[in-house]
């Protein structure tokens, strides 16, 4: 009786130590999303007084604040010229990065799941080079979608290209295995087969357009309006809503596909149309941004290193510091450069790639 009694007193502290241990890295988790987007806030206070038109900090949220109360600037005076600036340049940009960081980084945060790849991000399945060789029938040919559309028609045009390489590996997917390998394979060849595409038609324009689809290529956050803004909230509000809640399916692609569909998950089929929602997200914020390299792939390795492989915890910190890190990369853009020059695909990379390579060396094999 005695050693019943014991043995029921040291399970009850071991499960009692369990909780206080889960609960103690849930907080930490919780803690880590929240400096996130402490840190994203204060960096877009921070942008919005960063760039070729200095304005102090008093001054722009005074501006801001006399605007939202109505007050109406002459063009032609410092406060209307600055105020101009802020509310259609700065602020636009600032919340273009934001809601892009975020995209970019909950797109490749998934991608990796469901690929089961630290190297996938997501332009992974040919995304990027299909988009680039519809910007370069705009810019060469002068063919979009929508000719009467003006910019619209370009975008369209973008995003259009973007989504036939996932199209082309959706309807060929019957033919081969659906097997991450497999779909990493098809990707890298289509994105050769539309690279060649672009290559051609810029061998034969002038320097003009091959400048033009260069500096788009890179990236660039430069004089884009509200309109991305308006479009990246209500892709990023919707492809959080649709993928947040596949968190525990997303853990369970971890596992082989015949063990993840003898617990009722058709993994195959899943990652499919993962493939297809993440392109079109991507799609859209290339569209706007051009390439902007190393969010979708650094990103969410920093936070599984951090937070392990918990998804339901992934994805929402992979958003806030998504967002963080390409805004501060925007600010830092502006800041080397007066003239506002720098892409800030330039600076994504040049950040990125070291800390990508630290990374590697730093893997911990588990959390895959």
């Amino acid at each position: 009786m005695d050693i019943s009694a014991n043995d029921l007193i040291r399970d009850k502290m071991e499960e009692e130590t369990l909780k206080l241990q889960y609960a103690k890295e849930r907080r930490r988790k919780y803690i880590f999303i929240l400096v996130c987007l402490i840190l994203a806030i204060l960096c877009s206070l921070w942008s919005i007084v960063v760039g070729t038109q200095e304005i102090s900090f008093s001054d722009a949220y005074r501006l801001i604040i006399d605007h939202l109360n109505g007050r109406v600037f002459d063009i032609s005076t410092d406060d209307g010229f600055n105020d101009h600036i802020i509310w259609e340049y700065r602020i636009p940009r600032t919340f273009t990065a934001i809601f892009a960081g975020a995209i970019l980084a909950l797109a490749g945060a998934v991608m990796q799941s469901v690929m089961k790849n630290p190297l996938a991000d997501p332009y992974t399945t040919g995304v990027s080079s299909g988009a680039v060789f519809g910007v370069a029938l705009t810019t060469t040919l002068g063919a979009t979608m929508g000719i009467y559309l003006g910019r619209w028609g370009s975008i369209a045009n973008s995003i259009l290209f973007a989504m036939i390489p996932v199209a082309v590996i959706v309807v060929m997917s019957p033919f081969f295995r659906k097997s991450p390998s497999t779909l990493i394979l098809s990707g890298v060849a289509i994105s050769y087969l539309f690279s060649s595409l672009t290559s051609l038609l810029l061998v034969t324009t002038n320097a003009e357009n091959l400048a033009g689809v260069y500096h788009w290529e890179i990236g660039h956050m430069a004089e884009l309006g509200w309109d991305p803004v308006w479009v990246l909230l209500v892709v990023l509000i919707f492809g959080a809503a649709v993928l947040w809640p596949l968190a525990n399916k997303l853990n369970l692609m971890s596992l082989d596909d015949k063990d993840a569909k003898a617990l009722g998950l058709d993994g195959r089929r899943l990652r499919i149309a993962c493939l297809v929602l993440l392109a079109l997200m991507a799609a859209c914020v290339i569209a706007f941004t051009g390439i902007i390299g190393f969010v979708g792939l650094v990103i969410p390795h920093i936070v599984r290193l951090i937070l392990g492989s918990d998804n339901k915890f992934i994805l929402p910190a992979a958003m806030a510091f998504g967002a963080f890190f390409l805004l501060f990369c925007d600010i830092v853009s502006r800041s080397l450069d007066l003239g506002a020059t720098i892409p800030i695909g330039v600076v994504t990379s040049f950040i990125g790639a070291p800390i990508f390579m630290l990374l590697i060396i730093m893997q911990k094999k588990a959390v895959w």
